[in-house]
């Protein structure tokens, strides 16, 4: 079988660094793309590795002529992974526009442009996959997180209509929604405004945000227990479906560390007793005539399932 050419955005550091290292190491081929990427990643240049200085925050434009030249380096490519991210602890009330915007930029509408700038060649060809970097915290939105976690749980969100529109292309998307891995996530970005920082200059918010801070610097390993070592063959072998993910059906939404899953299987078993206890109201305000719920179509339409 021909390597497969990958694009993976957000490479020099943490799961992406990870990722492109195990490409590698399957005998596949990898354009690595970040900020300062030949500084950071130059060591790591090879025949199957190529380097491309990325700045994922550019206009559509920029990006799409970006894309065009880096389908050239090896021909083609199969996947595109959409991993570059950012996270930072605020309250929702003292958020700067700034904040907000390179939060909103980075994790969700950087990774929407590349999309829209790959898609046409995928299309064209009739294969490639789309692969997103999402978060546990989709489904779980952490106190004092809101906007990363509103990001994350629109980019989830995008990918699973996503993956419906592109499957009779012969295409496919898939969110790896990850739990704690040791990455330089919650770091300020270089060239952004230094936002990443925790507390609040308003009293009524410190004790919970003091409680959760206790609760992370009190074993802060406890919260992190994925391991950059295993997630690069994980998530390979899910794109590729070999190794774990050998026979099991293709799957748009996975997640990656057990804290991950966990948080995941909890959500939906509260989320079902919500919806059970507020079942009688919400019926109470379809029309008359209806005969309620709605179709086995539209049903079909929405399913995760193959």
């Amino acid at each position: 079988m021909a390597p497969l050419v990958w694009l993976v955005t957000g490479a020099t550091s943490g799961i992406g660094k990870a990722v492109i290292q195990e490409i590698v190491a399957r005998g596949d081929k990898v354009i690595a793309s970040g900020r300062n990427v030949e500084s950071r990643l130059g060591a790591l240049k090879s025949d199957s590795l190529a380097l491309l200085e990325l700045d994922i925050s550019a206009p559509l434009s920029t990006i799409t002529t970006t894309i065009q030249s880096a389908w050239s380096t090896f021909g083609h490519i199969d996947i595109l992974l959409n991993n570059a991210g950012m996270s930072a602890m605020c309250t929702a009330e003292e958020a700067t526009p700034a904040l907000i915007n390179q939060t909103f930029t980075i994790n969700l509408f950087a990774p929407l442009n590349l999309t829209q700038a790959i898609l046409p060649l995928f299309r064209e060809r009739g294969s490639g996959t789309l692969a997103f970097t999402s978060s546990s915290t989709a489904w779980a939105p952490l106190p004092f997180m809101s906007h990363y976690a509103a990001s994350k749980a629109a980019l989830s969100a995008y990918v699973e209509a996503l993956h419906k529109e592109i499957r009779p292309l012969g295409l496919k998307a898939v969110a790896f929604e990850c739990g704690g891995f040791p990455t330089h996530l919650g770091q300020p970005r270089e060239g952004g405004n230094g936002s990443a920082v925790q507390g609040s200059a308003i009293p009524g918010y410190l004790p919970l945000l003091g409680k959760l801070g206790a609760m992370f610097g009190g074993n802060p390993d406890l919260y992190m227990p994925g391991d950059l070592a295993k997630v690069g063959p994980r998530l390979v072998d899910v794109v590729k479906g070999e190794g774990v993910a050998s026979g099991k059906p293709w799957s748009v939404r996975v997640p990656l560390g057990s804290d991950g899953w966990e948080t995941a299987r909890v959500k939906v078993n509260e989320m079902a007793q919500v919806l059970d206890a507020w079942k009688e109201v919400a019926a109470s305000t379809d029309q008359d005539k209806h005969p309620g719920g709605t179709t086995k179509e539209y049903l079909e339409f929405v399913s995760i399932l193959e």
